[in-house]
């Protein structure tokens, strides 16, 4: 092949390369962190109640703002107002503000970064030896947050435990498990979410064990000797 051929051969192959190299809308090559951000898989976090947000804007840096999601589920923006938050991940938020924003000014290009994370927790409250809050690191079910608790008390009723759960807009749903089938293997274990409150009531023996304490005992003498233990009286069916 001559030196002409060669040539020829060389403007052709960086013609094809020009041609098949992938542009965006403004006919301008898109840059090495662009690349990346689509290269990179999404985060499936979602916006949750508290979460401390910091939206920046690289070309109106004035619209710049760190908000907090509010118990109604929404953030307040400079000029475009109310824009709902809770349950978008970040990136679908940004999306919903840079189209609020699009009225505005051309090119928002708005980020969303989560600045500070609401504390994942669950609450368990009934019959376990420690009530209180548990953290949800990772995957906790019902079972498990119960024995960060302590464990359940003998009085505990294993098959009425209640599950009230946030379902948005200032409601809660309540469901009940039987955590009996759970021990057994019948059923599956409930995973828990952040603001999860779960009751463990009182079984039928405890609530007799609770009459005799509050309400037997304390009208008895306490040097009386009774012919049995007040203490071991059960429900007769």
């Amino acid at each position: 092949m001559n030196r002409t051929a060669v040539t020829h051969w060389l403007i052709v192959a960086a013609c094809a390369l020009s041609i098949h190299r992938p542009v965006d809308l403004a006919g301008q090559a898109p840059t090495r962190a662009e690349q990346t951000a689509s290269s990179a898989p999404a985060s499936s976090y979602r916006l949750t109640l508290g979460d401390v947000l910091d939206l920046k804007f690289p070309y109106h840096s004035e619209f710049n703002a760190t908000v907090t999601v509010r118990p109604d589920g929404y953030i307040s923006l400079i000029m475009i107002g109310e824009v709902h938050a809770e349950g978008l991940m970040p990136l679908e938020l940004a999306a919903v503000v840079n189209d609020r924003y699009a009225t505005v000014v051309r090119n928002a290009n708005a980020a969303v970064i989560v600045r500070e994370f609401t504390p994942q927790r669950a609450y368990v409250g009934g019959e376990v030896v420690a009530p209180g809050a548990v953290d949800l690191h990772g995957r906790v079910t019902s079972l498990q947050a119960i024995l960060k608790t302590g464990g359940l008390k003998t009085s505990a009723k294993l098959d009425g435990v209640l599950l009230t759960r946030y379902s948005g807009d200032n409601t809660a749903e309540v469901r009940k498990l039987n955590l009996k089938r759970v021990l057994e293997g019948r059923e599956e274990d409930s995973v828990l979410q952040t603001f999860d409150v779960l009751y463990v009531p009182t079984s039928g023996i405890g609530k007799v064990g609770l009459f005799m304490e509050q309400y037997v005992n304390s009208v008895i003498p306490k040097n009386l000797v009774f012919p049995y233990n007040l203490n071991t009286v059960v429900t007769v069916k």
